[in-house]
């Protein structure tokens, strides 16, 4: 009797893993998007539509910019006045009453990476009697108008997406007057109590 019924306990465990089988496979197992990685564009690309914006814009600066052995170093404000000696051998931006120096800024978003920046030496300018730095004048750089390219977030065929932007760059320092002694002048007015205008002393009194 029992071993009648084995046959068919035997097929209806086999339909069993056949039914849970087909329905395993049933399942559509669904697989994230690959997500492909953006890349820089080339070299040469960025160089070639870099060549295209600015031509003629950073020419001149680069032509101008002389980064001699001594801007190696660490360059402060001259203490005893204008250098004198070998005037010729020195550049123009040491021997300026506003000397400037010149940095270096990295930007990996941007193309170039890295640009020269100008930053004056001085806070005043060497106009003494002595070629001593003078307060009575102030240095402050000199910008002028430049082209970058700049990455954006966007991808395009597995490549990032380049936009020109335009920034102002320093490239040297000048002297100009000062404003600071006018606001100090303007502020010891204050100091010394006189009025304002359109305000009347009665009215101070009440």
């Amino acid at each position: 009797m029992h071993g009648n019924k084995l046959p068919a306990i035997l097929a209806a465990v086999a339909a069993f893993f056949v039914l849970v089988s087909n329905s395993e496979c049933a399942k559509v197992v669904k697989r994230p998007p690959r997500i492909r990685p953006c890349l820089d564009l080339p070299e040469e690309v960025l160089e070639q539509m870099f060549g295209r914006l600015s031509a003629g814009m950073f020419s001149a600066f680069h032509h101008t910019l002389q980064l001699a052995p001594l801007e190696k170093e660490n360059l402060t404000c001259p203490t005893n006045g204008r250098p004198t000696s070998d005037k010729s051998r020195l550049p123009v931006n040491i021997h300026s009453i506003s000397p400037w120096a010149y940095r270096i800024s990295y930007d990996a978003t941007r193309y170039p990476k890295y640009l020269p920046e100008a930053y004056c030496l001085c806070k005043g300018c060497l106009a003494g009697p002595f070629g001593e730095e003078s307060l009575q004048f102030r240095s402050t750089p000199v910008y002028m108008p430049s082209v970058i390219l700049r990455r954006t977030p966007s991808c395009g065929g597995g490549r990032y997406i380049y936009t020109e932007n335009y920034i102002s760059i320093a490239v040297g320092c000048t002297c100009v007057t000062g404003p600071e002694k006018e606001r100090e002048s303007n502020n010891s007015v204050l100091d010394k109590g006189e009025l304002k205008p359109g305000i009347d002393k009665g009215d101070e009194s009440q």
